[in-house]
C-alpha cells in the first residue's frame, strides 16, 4: 500500500474540523446574544449554525465514502444512506466511523437541515429548533472525538 494514501483525506478531515471550530465560535455568539436580539435575528442565526454543522458534518462523510469506500450512496435517500454507512465497517477498508448513538442524534440534523433548506427564515421557530441547538456542542465533541479515532487509524495505516 503507498505510505501516502490518506495524507489528502487526512489534510481535508483536518481542515473540516477547522470548520467545525469557526461554527461552535458561532455558535458561541448566538447564545451569548439569545436574550439581546430579537425572535427572528436569533432563529435564523441559529438555523444558520446548525445548517452549516450537518453540511460540515456530511461532506466529511463524502470525503470518505469516495477516497476509503470508494463511491456514495445513490438514490433519493442517499442522505440517510450515507450517514448509516458511517456506523458500519468495511471488510478490509475501515472501521466504522460513527457509533450508532451519534448516527441518531446526527439524524435530527440531517432533518432540521433538510427543512431549513425547504422553509422561508420566518418560520423558523425556536422553541421547535432550541434542544438542537442547546445540544449541539455535545454533538460536536462527540464527532470530533470519533472522527479523531478515525485520522488515527488512518494514520497507522500510513506507518505500516
Amino acid at each position: 500500500m503507498n505510505k501516502h494514501k490518506f495524507s489528502g483525506l487526512i489534510a481535508d478531515l483536518e481542515l473540516g474540523k477547522q470548520s467545525l471550530v469557526q461554527i461552535m465560535h458561532h455558535h458561541g455568539e448566538v447564545l451569548a446574544r439569545k436574550d439581546q436580539e430579537p425572535a427572528f435575528f436569533l432563529t435564523s442565526a441559529a438555523g444558520v449554525v446548525l445548517h452549516d454543522f450537518y453540511n460540515t458534518v456530511e461532506k466529511t462523510f463524502q470525503q470518505i465514502a469516495l477516497e476509503v469506500d470508494g463511491s456514495l450512496p445513490a438514490g433519493d435517500s442517499w442522505h440517510q444512506q450515507l450517514l448509516r454507512r458511517m456506523t458500519v465497517g468495511l471488510r478490509e477498508r475501515r472501521p466504522p466511523i460513527i457509533d450508532e448513538s451519534l448516527a441518531q442524534a446526527l439524524s435530527e440534523y440531517l432533518r432540521f437541515r433538510h427543512l431549513f433548506r425547504h422553509i422561508y427564515g420566518f418560520e423558523l421557530i425556536w422553541e421547535r429548533i432550541e434542544p438542537l441547538f442547546e445540544a449541539l456542542p455535545t454533538i460536536h465533541d462527540n464527532f470530533v472525538k470519533q472522527l479523531d479515532a478515525f485520522i488515527a487509524y488512518l494514520q497507522t495505516l500510513q506507518e505500516d
